[in-house]
């Protein structure tokens, strides 16, 4: 079972890999966002039965052997009563919720369900990075102004990040909360608007260039970006369109390797998305992992084929 929402380009990906390889009948797709409108649920106290209206596919839960907690969507409802809505929404999330958790100890979860709500903290992240020698660049978050410019005395060059969803809203228009450097000034200039919000203040790493970790239950697969070679890109790889930076497979070291099964294997994740850069006098550092994170450009870009391991993962424990 996939759980995403209609546009997710990786589930339609895998799900067309399948369909080629005669494998469409063994997967079906569960879109939330029409999970009120195009599903019709029954539970009758030892299992589910589950039908997708428009497709016509079926389940009963005790028949899901994995599960692809990939992308959902929160629900669409056509009802304008916000009461009505409201009602409709909480029993809708509860009955899913049930759904999920009467196939999650007898399923194979990408991810279990517990460690992905868990793993997704950035704060609890940097915490076990340094645990398990990961090498996180000096980090504080705070709503401390005093705090924020200590801080930024004592680090070369700074920059800030989200803490949460990496996106803002400005005038009805959703903007991306990039990486940015700041300088001491602002900080000094801007004392009320820290210590309204906690800001992540991270001291920055010069770097050769980024690059990004995909694991696939036991396999590791690294990418160079070579955020370096646009000026857009110099600080977030995110600031350019992928197709125009280099992607480069990569070797990292093996003890860069223990260090990301042991995170693996303490956040009880299976499958994660790391970003390292890899600094200019050769260090690797850690930024962060995103447990439902993206790899399909990595793939279109590169030819090395994540979706295989993706496939052996959610079909491997399959009769």
């Amino acid at each position: 079972m996939v759980v995403t929402s209609k546009e997710d380009a990786h589930a339609d990906y895998i799900i067309a890999l399948c369909n080629s390889r005669g494998l469409g009948e063994r997967i079906i797709r569960l879109n939330t966002e029409d999970f009120v409108d195009n599903c019709r649920i029954s539970f009758d106290g030892r299992s589910f039965h589950l039908l997708i209206k428009d497709s016509g596919r079926e389940l009963w839960s005790d028949e899901i052997r994995s599960v692809w907690y990939r992308r959902p969507k929160d629900f669409e409802l056509s009802e304008d009563d916000p009461y009505i809505r409201d009602y409709i929404i909480k029993q809708s999330t509860a009955c899913l919720r049930g759904l999920y958790f009467c196939c999650h100890d007898t399923a194979i979860w990408i991810n279990p369900l517990p460690a992905l709500h868990r793993s997704r903290n950035k704060l609890q992240q940097i915490q076990l990075a340094y645990e398990v020698g990961l090498n996180p660049p000096r980090t504080i978050v705070t709503n401390s102004w005093q705090d924020a410019v200590a801080f930024c005395s004592s680090v070369e060059k700074v920059c800030i990040k989200s803490l949460d969803e990496p996106n803002f809203v400005l005038d009805g228009h959703i903007y991306p909360f990039l990486t940015r450097i700041v300088e001491k000034r602002e900080v000094l200039e801007n004392r009320e608007s820290i210590e309204r919000c906690p800001t992540l203040f991270q001291e920055y790493i010069e770097k050769k260039f980024d690059i990004r970790v995909v694991v696939i239950g036991e396999n590791i697969f690294a990418f160079e970006i070579h955020s370096q070679e646009h000026e857009l890109s110099k600080y977030d790889f995110r600031g350019v369109a992928p197709e125009l930076l280099a992607h480069v497979p990569h070797e990292l070291p093996a003890e860069v390797k223990q260090g990301i099964r042991h995170f693996m294997q303490r956040q009880g994740l299976i499958f994660s998305a790391f970003d390292f850069v890899l600094s200019k006098d050769g260090k690797y550092y850690f930024l962060e992992n995103n447990p439902n994170g993206q790899w399909l450009w990595l793939e279109l870009l590169t030819g090395v084929r994540l979706s295989e391991s993706m496939l052996n993962l959610l079909f491997g424990n399959l009769d």
